[in-house]
């Protein structure tokens, strides 16, 4: 019994290690733009909008924490090519950004 336990267990773990490897394949640190403008972690707000060209097909706002703050954060979702990004602004920074192939 002791062994069952202990090997569910082991597999327990290495799914759970894959998992978080199956979703942070996703993130990426820059987007090209349709029109050749590179999006970057850590660009303002303001560059978002001047080098995307292109209104995002969806806005959601959140509360976001870091450390000990609550701040207003928002996902700007835009379709490139075939793939969604989604890109999360706090405190009019971009701090992640996720791609999603379209089906």
């Amino acid at each position: 019994m002791k062994k069952i336990l202990k090997i569910s267990g082991y597999l327990l773990f290495v799914f759970a290690i894959g998992t978080s490897y199956a979703t942070a394949a996703t993130e990426t640190r820059v987007i090209r733009a349709e029109n050749g403008q590179l999006v970057s972690l850590g660009d303002s707000y303001i560059q978002l909008v001047q080098n995307m060209q292109q209104p995002p097909i969806s806005i959601r706002n959140y509360e976001w924490e870091e450390g000990r703050k609550q701040l207003t954060a928002s996902d700007h979702v835009y379709l490139v090519g075939n793939t969604y990004y989604t890109v999360t602004i706090v405190d009019n920074v971009i701090k992640k950004i996720v791609w999603d192939r379209k089906v």
